[in-house]
Formats: structure tokens, C-alpha cells, sequence
């Protein structure tokens, strides 16, 4: 049985709970305790959408790589990511458009478009000493911003995080026309050479 994989970025600034939302999506786990990603970190997920079996492998870059720009490692073979922003900070809000900015002149389509993106405002539990954003002004920014879609969700009460995949899954399947093989064993090749360079920087800092 042929079976759909897809590489879908999690991107935003630090410390808005990019981390705790794959932790959710893959695990269905909440940690409060915060520790910060160190270039990137992965996870995997099988979903069935619309009776399609689909692999996902989440790709939680660190928030402090905006500074320097995303590396094109990360961004190569993307099928689609997911801007994090948090509600009690309007600042990465309007950063969210940064990051997908730089994405967009990162990695593209086969036929040469922007990968899918959604925007998530997170950390929703928190609304009341949040912002004062309703729904309709966060869809109105979606639209205009050229986001696929905006949820609110919470990666503590797991709130809209399965609604969001499934969401952006759609708007990737809508565009993918082969179930390439060849560019999952690429991505996997990519995560494997990340995570053996993490691996050989900390054993030489000890």
C-alpha cells in the first residue's frame, strides 16, 4: 500500500510553544516545563485524511534561526509549515509574516508556487490576558497574508492542533502530485545528517 509522506515545517519565534504543539500532534502529551529547541527537532505522524494514509514528519526548527535566516537544509523538500505565534505577544504576530516570508524564498512548489502555510496563534488557554483578537480578524489576516488558514489552538488543551494538521494536509494534498519515494528517503538522508552534526557539536563540547 502506497502511503503519502510529507515534510511540514514548525516555525516562529522563540518561546511560542512550537515544541509543545508537535508534542501534541504527535504524542498528545503537554509539558509546562520549557526548554528551547536547538536547531531542529522532529516528529512523526500517521493520519488518515479523507481515506488517504498520510506520513508526516514535523520539522520544529529552533525560533532563534530567524536571526541568521532558515538554512535551505531545513526548508528542502518542504511540503508545507506551520507558522506558531502566540496570543500574548502581538509582536509574534506580526513576525509570523517574517517567517513566512522567509520560507517563501526558501523552497517551493514543484511548479515553482509557495509551499501551504497556516498560521497558528497559540497558547489560546491564555485568551484572557491575551490579545483581544476575534476570529474574524484573525481569518481577515489569514486571507490577506495569503496563509492557506488561521487557528487559534492550544498545545495544553490540545484545542484546533489536529484540526490545523488535517487543515494544512488538505491544502498540501491538493497540490502534491506523486507520492515520491525518492523525496522521502532525501528528507530522511537531510534529518539524519542534522541530528548526527547536533549530536558530534555536543559530544565535543564535552
Amino acid at each position: 500500500m502506497s502511503i503519502n509522506f510529507h515534510k511540514i515545517l514548525v516555525i516562529g519565534d522563540v518561546a511560542v510553544g512550537k515544541t509543545s504543539l508537535v508534542n501534541r500532534v504527535v504524542y498528545n502529551s503537554f509539558s509546562e516545563k520549557y526548554k528551547a529547541t536547538i536547531g531542529c527537532e522532529f516528529g512523526i505522524k500517521m493520519m488518515k485524511i479523507d481515506g488517504e494514509d498520510v506520513r508526516i514528519q514535523l520539522w520544529d526548527l529552533a525560533g532563534q534561526d530567524r536571526l541568521g535566516g532558515i538554512s535551505r537544509l531545513y526548508c528542502r523538500d518542504a511540503h508545507g509549515a506551520i507558522v506558531v505565534s502566540d496570543i500574548t505577544r502581538q509582536d509574534t504576530i506580526d513576525k509570523a509574516l517574517v517567517w513566512k516570508s522567509i520560507v517563501d524564498d526558501q523552497t517551493k512548489t514543484q511548479s515553482g508556487g509557495s509551499i501551504p502555510m497556516i498560521l497558528c496563534v497559540n497558547k489560546y488557554d491564555l485568551a484572557d490576558e491575551g490579545l483581544k483578537l476575534s476570529n474574524e480578524e484573525l481569518q481577515k489576516f489569514a486571507i490577506e497574508k495569503n496563509f492557506a488558514a488561521a487557528f487559534f489552538t492550544s498545545a495544553k488543551t490540545g484545542q484546533n492542533s489536529e484540526t490545523a494538521i488535517e487543515t494544512l494536509i488538505r491544502e498540501v494534498l491538493k497540490i502534491s502530485t506523486v507520492k515520491n519515494n525518492k523525496i522521502e528517503e532525501s528528507i530522511s538522508t537531510g534529518a539524519t545528517k542534522i541530528m548526527k552534526a547536533k549530536y558530534a557539536k555536543k559530544k565535543s563540547c564535552c
